[in-house]
């Protein structure tokens, strides 16, 4: 026994009918079906001519975001550097070990590091100390030559404290 289909009285066909023709209709104007013809690599070549400008933009960034950090850290590490330096009693050595500490929390190497006065130790009270920290942004980057404007640049962070001490 076949089963029954509902009957359109309208027209004079059924509802199955209906909708096959409906569907037929529909995959040659292009709203659904699959792509048909030369239109069946065209998202394959739309996808491999934009792919590689968000991969770009992707990359681009999370390279600024790394390098934002970093000068974040070089900051953070300068203030406790120079924090340290204004102590009454301190010395260059155990100023640069704390900053090498700090770094080293990061998974940063330190560069080169600048004291003003160059001997912490002969600063006076109240005299100004500045602490520069600096790193070079190709040691530090995850995807080198992505950001050409930044090869060869250093990033720094520094902090300025008045020397401690007593009258």
């Amino acid at each position: 026994m076949q089963a029954m289909r509902p009957f359109n009285y309208e027209s004079g066909i059924t509802n199955y009918e209906l909708k096959k023709r409906w569907t037929k209709w529909m995959g040659k104007t292009g709203l659904i079906g699959p792509l048909r013809g030369r239109e069946r690599g065209a998202a394959t070549v739309e996808l491999a001519v934009v792919l590689p400008i968000l991969l770009s933009f992707l990359f681009g960034i999370m390279e600024l975001g790394r390098v934002t950090m970093v000068c974040h850290v070089l900051s953070t590490t300068a203030r406790e550097g120079a924090r340290n330096a204004c102590l009454p009693g301190a010395d260059n050595a155990t100023v640069l070990s704390r900053i090498t500490d700090e770094l080293s929390r990061s998974g940063l190497t330190l560069d080169s590091c600048e004291f003003i006065p160059s001997d912490v130790s002969t600063a006076s009270r109240d005299q100004p100390v500045t602490v520069a920290v600096r790193i070079n942004y190709e040691s530090i980057s995850w995807v080198s030559g992505l950001l050409p404007g930044l090869s060869g640049m250093q990033l720094q962070g520094v902090a300025v404290m008045r020397k401690e001490g007593f009258s």
